[in-house]
């Protein structure tokens, strides 16, 4: 650990571990306020994409997080030669995947799915009005607060993990390279091309699908070479022993975020605007009149 990290934080017991970093709990020294800190040695990446990444993360998620309540937040960076420490909030609650699995099966009510997709994409909208692709939108990159008001009620949902995120400007820039996980890629990054920020909602898309689905996954295959040619096929299915009780407005909007035309897919801006998300997933509708 970098000195100037330990002067000024307690370092406590690892709680997540990712592909490039170890994330700590942490203490400040001054106020005892509690937070994380991922730590990452560039000193063991070879590759030099990894390596690039790495470098560019902590100004990446900074860049994001500022003012974007949907994004984790980054407090306080420290690195040196080797070592690159990121000091961010701490949060209560499980990632979006460990909660879809403690629900065992069980489809998220569409009011719910719809409070976390419309979190999602404000953050991700934030995030490319800024100029940043996270590139690797999943359920474990999603945090959550959760309150403790029975299973029906929203969690606060955060954006965190920019460690394979892309500067593409704020004018419609592109990127390049196969980033991101098998399931939630979008086929314009298989294909090898370059591409922009509309990867991120074909990801959170899928994000979407899983909620709805129980745990579903609309693009599968044995092996990453046969999910990745599912992708690239980009035909989304709704069977109907998962989806037979979710709207036509929520089977519309996924359709349109997990479009294989990148020119057609859904901007964030866009899935904000969707009926079924100014709706609530239908809970608006379904309101009485007093």
């Amino acid at each position: 650990m970098s000195a100037d990290l330990n002067r000024d934080y307690e370092i406590g017991e690892e709680i997540g571990r990712g592909r490039f970093g170890v994330v700590h709990r942490c203490t400040s020294r001054s106020t005892g306020e509690a937070f994380a800190v991922k730590s990452v040695d560039r000193s063991n990446l070879a590759d030099d994409l990894d390596r690039e990444l790495a470098e560019i993360e902590p100004k990446l998620a900074q860049l994001a997080a500022a003012g974007n309540p949907g994004v984790v937040q980054v407090h306080a960076v420290y690195e040196d030669d080797s070592w690159t420490h990121m000091v961010m909030d701490l949060c209560s609650g499980p990632d979006l995947l460990d909660w879809v699995r403690l629900r065992r099966g069980a489809p998220v009510p569409e009011p719910v799915a719809a409070d976390i997709v419309a979190q999602l994409a404000q953050a991700l909208a934030l995030c490319h009005r800024r100029g940043v692709a996270h590139r690797d939108v999943k359920p474990d990159n999603v945090v959550l607060d959760v309150e403790d008001d029975g299973e029906n009620s929203s969690p606060r949902a955060r954006l965190a993990d920019f460690g394979s995120a892309a500067w593409i400007g704020a004018d419609g820039g592109r990127a390049e390279g196969l980033v991101g996980t098998p399931h939630y890629v979008a086929p314009e990054v298989v294909s090898g091309g370059d591409y922009g920020e509309k990867a991120d909602v074909w990801s959170a898309g899928v994000v979407m699908y899983v909620l709805l689905s129980g745990g579903a996954l609309p693009f599968g295959g044995e092996t990453a070479k046969d999910v990745l040619s599912a992708v690239m096929r980009g035909s989304v299915r709704f069977p109907p022993r998962l989806f037979s009780g979710v709207s036509p407005a929520a089977k519309d909007l996924m359709r349109r975020m997990m479009c294989r035309d990148e020119w057609r897919r859904f901007s964030a801006e866009q899935v904000l605007r969707h009926p079924w998300i100014v709706s609530g997933g239908g809970a608006r509708a379904m309101e009485q009149p007093t």
